[in-house]
């Protein structure tokens, strides 16, 4: 039982920052799951003003909204890189 004890008390001193990162990695996790979802939202409002826009005869709105289609494309860029990226903070900082 001794024995037993002085090996955790030895991996608790070994990485004293363990739990730390575990929890700053989920923490990035649920910050990522959140950015895929307003990602999610933010095509299907596009798609939904793009058709209103055509359907109303407004060209103004759907020349507009190419500028929306591009913050989404590097939004789509940024989220798929967003798990190496975090990762390597986590081991940078951690």
């Amino acid at each position: 039982m001794i024995r037993q004890t002085m090996c955790m008390v030895g991996l608790a001193v070994l990485d004293p920052l363990g739990e730390l990162r575990g929890v700053v990695a989920e923490l990035l996790t649920l910050v990522i799951q959140v950015t895929a979802v307003l990602l999610a939202i933010a095509i299907a409002t596009g798609f939904l003003e793009a058709q209103a826009s055509y359907v109303f005869g407004a060209p103004s709105v759907l020349s507009a909204l190419w500028f929306k289609i591009g913050a989404v494309i590097i939004c789509l860029v940024i989220a798929l890189t967003a798990v190496s990226i975090s990762n390597t903070l986590v081991g940078i900082l951690f």
